[in-house]
């Protein structure tokens, strides 16, 4: 017998495409598209844009890149007695804060949890966290602008 035939050869590898969960990024975009239209016809200024902006690149980045790093330092932050006390009056502030602005919490708290789902999908669809973060930005972005754009037009 010769020696090529007796051998087995493995089949080629397949190209994987990954699959994107369309329908978490669509509720990303539409969730900012809100957000976006409730900053626009709460007349704010540019520094709030500003901000909305930020807050979609940081939590894009805190979901993607830095979450074991943030555990790691919240675990820490939490064993000490002093942290944990802090933990406690910051959350209680906020708590305060979101019952006071309770219709601009409820439009961030759908972003977050938008956000999430999306994050979660990329990652059960096996993105790497580059594309994930990448993913999250572009499709957060589009939806500031997205929204911002039809406040302009309606």
């Amino acid at each position: 017998m010769n020696d090529r035939n007796s051998r087995r050869r493995s089949p080629p590898k397949k190209a994987t495409i990954k699959k994107i969960p369309w329908l978490s990024l669509l509720l990303l975009l539409l969730a900012y598209s809100s957000f976006s239209w409730f900053l626009y016809r709460a007349t704010v200024t540019w520094v709030v844009w500003l901000l909305a902006f930020m807050f979609a690149l940081l939590q894009a980045m805190l979901l993607t890149t830095f979450s074991n790093e943030l555990k790691r330092v919240l675990s820490i932050w939490i064993k000490s007695d002093a942290g944990y006390f802090s933990t406690i009056i910051v959350f209680a502030f906020l708590v305060a804060v979101a019952f006071v602005w309770i219709q601009t919490f409820s439009y961030i708290l759908v972003v977050v949890a938008a956000e999430m789902l999306a994050r979660l999908d990329l990652q059960r669809a096996e993105f790497g966290r580059s594309q994930a973060l990448s993913l999250l930005t572009l499709v957060s972005l589009s939806g500031l602008a997205v929204g911002w754009t039809a406040s302009q037009i309606w």
